[in-house]
């Protein structure tokens, strides 16, 4: 299928009416929330929008992105590479009664003023929850998996201390 341009946003009632399919690259330099979390983000984001009609009536739609970004590993303080995917499936609702009584498979997302959903903001706000909390290299690729990383000595348990319940059950029994 053929890249398109991704359009900002996009009513998804008629998305789903027609069946929609969106294969794209979005711009990194739209992802200004992305780069501020990252060191860089290495080229343009693949998107993929499939728009649909469920069983149920419901406008849904699926969505898949993937990038490389930079990160800096907490271990060891140096840039790594880390492919940032996600996978969403969001159902547009109008209102909170709406989105009460949405099934659990699907996420609720908010009507804009006329009627559509931002895919630009939904792509970046997936790959911004993609993110590792704690971004660190495979252990074998860290510089830090070489060196020490325990400190001191463990002490011998000692000698095991009494349970304090015993002076009860003793008196439990007199």
């Amino acid at each position: 299928m053929q890249k398109v341009k991704l359009p900002i946003s996009v009513d998804p009632v008629k998305a789903a009416q027609k069946g929609l399919h969106l294969e794209s690259l979005l711009p990194k330099s739209l992802m200004k929330r992305l780069v501020e979390s990252t060191i860089s983000i290495q080229s343009d984001i693949n998107t993929e929008f499939s728009f649909d009609i469920d069983r149920q009536k419901l406008r849904i739609f699926h969505g898949k992105v993937s990038v490389a970004v930079e990160l800096l590993c907490q271990r060891c303080n140096e840039p790594m590479l880390y492919q940032c995917e996600a996978e969403f499936t969001y159902c547009p609702v109008h209102n909170e009664e709406q989105e009460n009584n949405l099934p659990d498979v699907y996420e609720p997302i908010y009507y804009d003023q006329n009627g559509e959903v931002n895919l630009h903001d939904i792509v970046e706000d997936e790959l911004i929850l993609s993110l590792p909390q704690i971004a660190k290299h495979a252990i074998e690729d860290c510089n830090q998996s070489k060196l020490v990383v325990s400190f001191g000595e463990i002490e011998e348990e000692e000698t095991q201390r009494p349970n304090p319940f015993d002076a009860l059950a003793q008196l439990k029994r007199k």
